[in-house]
């Protein structure tokens, strides 16, 4: 399987991980039932149908064994097929965090 991340506010993850930081639950857990998720190839395309270039991101990878049946890939923008996670992010699914730049052109992600 490909690379596994989520795109997060630089800003509400440290606010997560001060405050103990055991489940990441993003606003669209509550509201779509599910994390969106990312390959690595799509990141490029995620970033600029979702995230202005002036935003404070994080780039965080999943360790996809971790994931279990929580795990499902979904038809999502223009029916392309992309990684929903079922459940909040727990701190042993995350392999690393890194944040990402945009050097006024595009986006440059730490892969």
């Amino acid at each position: 399987m490909s690379r596994l991340f989520h795109i997060v506010a630089a800003e509400a993850w440290r606010a997560h991980v001060a405050g103990g930081g055991d489940e990441w639950r993003p606003s669209s857990l509550t509201t779509e039932g599910f994390c969106h998720l990312s390959f690595s190839e799509q990141l490029a395309g995620t970033l600029a149908a979702h995230f202005a270039p002036t935003d404070e991101l994080l780039l965080v990878e999943l360790r996809p064994a971790a994931l279990d049946d929580a795990l499902r890939i979904e038809p999502s923008r223009g029916g392309e097929p992309f990684p929903h996670l079922y459940r909040a992010v727990r701190a042993g699914d995350v392999l690393r965090v890194a944040p990402l730049v945009h050097d006024g052109a595009a986006w440059t992600l730490p892969l």
